[in-house]
């Protein structure tokens, strides 16, 4: 009964209870504890949480400068899985080995068509049956 007294604040004016608790030291210690441990939990799980996502986008950003290295297309990045760099560049090599998968550069040499600017040369004799020379009146 002693302890209940001791935990409990009583008015000295009317000599009755408030009903207000009071807590010992200890108690006071244990609670501030618990709660610093919640929040140092909490933190630590948002903090992983953010690593994971800065590391995924990371991953995701390196996969897209591998596939443009090797010639592939950026939206593959989208579809592999990897967890590593290393993983992510066995998948990568995987794709540029898989046949007809990536255009083969075909190294042929150039074609080059010189077209001449010339018109036809005309005879003496095409000159007096052009169409165009005799409406004009010119011979």
């Amino acid at each position: 009964m002693s302890e209940m007294n001791m935990n409990q604040n009583v008015d000295p004016a009317t000599g009755q209870s408030t009903g207000e608790r009071t807590f010992t030291q200890d108690q006071v210690n244990a609670i501030v504890g618990k709660r610093l441990a919640e929040a140092k939990a909490s933190s630590e799980a948002e903090l992983k949480k953010r690593e994971k996502e800065l590391n995924e986008r990371e991953m995701k950003l390196k996969a897209t400068e591998l596939l443009t290295e090797r010639g592939l297309p950026k939206t593959l990045a989208d579809v592999l899985r990897y967890d590593d760099e290393n993983s992510l560049i066995s998948a990568i090599d995987v794709l540029t080995h898989v046949k007809g998968f990536k255009e083969e550069k075909k190294e042929e040499e150039p074609r080059i068509t010189v077209l001449e600017n010339r018109l036809p040369e005309r005879q003496n004799n095409d000159m007096e049956h052009d169409p165009i020379r005799n409406a004009m009146g010119l011979k």
